[in-house]
């Protein structure tokens, strides 16, 4: 039976970064996905788009990826926040910050490739799909997997087992870990596309009554959208033909790009807030989206997670330390409840500002009553005039906030 010191369960970008950042600190793991990568089906690294806050550009720099990300990722130099039919709006510009960008925004299978890439050439990590986890088994000092791989039923051992494996994950059911789950019976619509005039590497935000409308700056001067609304609308909005689509689209957003020259393929998907109970039972520890699930008007879906990944990364580089050339030991120690409870409370602040955050926004923004619509208006001018609320918006977006990793800090 092969016996590995972590196990991850999922494939996906939160997945493949944990494998990548231990392989780095000289720790041995398995990834099991369900999903082969060559089929393309793999939902984490599907066409959609993720802004890359600048903590987490320096964590993929950590971890090997910049010179492979930063020809395909474009830089966000502005973030331009505004109200539908209102005059107040807010401006972030990186040069105030006194960073280079306040982030990046890559498409997902350009990720995936990079990370996927750099696993390959990783000899600490041993990659299989598609595979199945079908049970997990835990005792005081380890934990036993049963695999479906390769058309048989295995069995492998590991001292801790992370799961990865998205919103939805099946084992943190299994392990009877609750969630408060807030449905907020919306769709987000992405797509990518051209307009009229450049983007100039900034971000637009911009709330209406229904939720928030982004257009992220992408390369070769294309656009990604990420658009809220109700589903039901969403779906009319996706099947609309390309003009329609883009008279409705700069409707909303206004003209301040032009005219939408070009608009790709579109697809929907639903939205939700999801916030795991714990953050581990027993050997098993949740990171990504099987930890939390944000809502996009903050873009700090995968920023998060991948701070997740930078804090337990950490921790488990900081136990081997003291471990020399005894297996047992580190597999007693990867997954001991004293290390996953530092862990989740090394991830507390971060986890709860950012969810927070979120959930204030999407119910802030996403709201037509008058005073408030008056209220948040105010909070944009005054965030657009006050260095100290500009600054702080700003370290929040960057990913600073509350997060004091190594990995997502500018140090080398």
């Amino acid at each position: 039976m092969k016996t590995y010191p972590v196990v991850i369960i999922g494939g996906g970008m939160a997945g493949a970064s944990l494998a990548l950042a231990l392989a780095n600190a000289g720790i041995k793991n398995a990834v099991f996905e369900a999903i082969a990568p060559e089929t393309n089906e793999q939902p984490g690294f599907d066409d959609r788009t993720v802004a890359l806050s600048a903590a987490s550009l320096n964590i993929l720099k950590k971890l090997g990826l910049d010179k492979d990300l930063y020809s395909v990722a474009a830089p966000i130099k502005t973030i331009h926040v505004s109200d539908q039919g209102h005059c107040g709006f807010a401006r972030i510009d990186a040069a105030e910050c006194g960073v280079p960008a306040l982030g990046a925004v890559i498409e997902n299978w350009q990720l995936g490739q990079a990370l996927n890439q750099a696993i390959s050439n990783q000899s600490l990590i041993e990659y299989h799909a598609p595979a199945k986890v079908v049970d997990i088994q835990q005792s005081a000092d380890e934990a036993t997997l049963r695999i479906e791989l390769n058309g048989e039923t295995e069995e492998v051992k590991a001292g801790l087992v992370v799961l990865a494996d998205g919103a939805r994950s099946p084992l943190r059911q299994q392990l009877h870990i609750d969630a408060q789950i807030n449905d907020y019976l919306k769709s987000a619509i992405v797509c990518n596309l051209t307009t009229q005039l450049p983007h100039q590497n900034c971000a637009y935000e911009r709330f209406t009554q229904d939720g928030p409308l982004a257009l992220l700056p992408l390369t070769k001067n294309r656009m990604a959208l990420v658009w809220s609304k109700p589903t039901k609308e969403a779906n009319e909005l996706v099947a609309l033909d390309e003009a329609e689509f883009a008279a409705k689209l700069e409707e909303a957003f206004g003209a301040r790009l032009g005219k939408i020259t070009k608009v790709g393929s579109r697809k929907s998907f639903p939205l939700i807030q999801l916030k795991a109970e714990t953050l581990f039972r027993g050997r098993c520890v949740l990171i990504g989206n099987a930890a939390q699930s944000l809502h996009p008007i903050a873009g700090q879906g995968f920023n998060l997670g991948l701070r997740d990944v930078a804090d337990l990364t950490e921790l488990l580089a900081t136990a081997k330390s003291s471990i020399v050339d005894d297996e047992q030991a580190l597999m007693k120690t990867v997954g001991s409840y004293q290390l996953l409870r530092q862990y989740q409370q090394k991830r507390h602040p971060d986890r709860e500002q950012t969810l927070w955050v979120t959930e204030s926004l999407a119910r802030l923004f996403s709201n037509s009553w008058l005073p408030l619509s008056i209220s948040r208006n105010l909070l944009l001018k005054a965030m657009d005039t006050a260095p100290v609320a500009k600054g702080l918006f700003a370290s929040q977006a960057m990913g600073f906030g509350f997060n004091n990793s190594q990995m997502a800090s500018h140090e080398e």
